[in-house]
């Protein structure tokens, strides 16, 4: 991952809030879709930081992987342990810890949002900040999520949206709403950076 990375030519797209966040001390639940994962580790964002990984078995490498980068992992999914590792969640972010989510994963639907990540900033307060990943040259591999690995030294983009502040405060209904607003800012960020490739990546130089 490491030596894929340092190929990559890459530029970061709307960055300024996620790093006012930073700056001012606020911490943050970031959050982005299963198959973007694989270079999100190099996104700009503050330690320390803790990600949901499955119980499954590549969930192993996976909390391996994290933890070589400092990124700490509860155990846990929407199938497996959600419970238990919401609440480490909610303890982590309560000790000063900023969160991340892949809210489709383990196993999906792709592109379709789960609830924790809404449940988890209801819980700690915390503004959701999404984030697509856009490589120009990419493989897409034959997985449930259309997997993507960025091409050696291609050119890629971080865009990221603006926060999403959740109420401490909701019905059912207001879940769904904030449910779905995740949900349609990832896509909007992935279809922003697919169809605008070109232009951010000059506006960002």
């Amino acid at each position: 991952m490491r030596l894929l990375h340092a190929t990559l030519r890459i530029r970061h797209v709307n960055s300024g809030p996620i790093d006012a966040l930073g700056a001012s001390g606020k911490h943050y639940i970031i959050t982005f879709w299963h198959f973007h994962i694989l270079m999100m580790l190099f996104a700009r964002y503050r330690r320390p930081i803790m990600v949901m990984s499955s119980r499954h078995r590549d969930g192993e490498l996976m909390v391996y992987t994290y933890r070589r980068f400092g990124v700490d992992a509860a155990r846990g999914s929407s199938s497996r342990g959600a419970t238990g590792a919401l609440r480490e969640f909610i303890r982590a972010a309560q000790r000063g810890s900023n969160l991340v989510f892949t809210p489709d994963g383990p196993k999906g639907p792709p592109r379709v949002a789960k609830s924790g990540v809404v449940m988890a900033a209801q819980a700690t307060g915390n503004p959701i900040v999404p984030i697509a990943f856009i490589a120009r040259k990419k493989k897409s591999l034959r997985s449930w999520d259309s997997f993507q690995i960025p091409l050696p030294f291609s050119r890629a983009l971080f865009v990221y949206g603006d926060p999403i502040e959740v109420p401490r405060r909701m019905s059912v209904d207001e879940v769904e709403h904030f449910r779905l607003r995740v949900e349609d800012s990832l896509n909007a960020l992935v279809e922003k950076g697919e169809r605008d490739f070109e232009i951010l990546w000059k506006d960002n130089g």
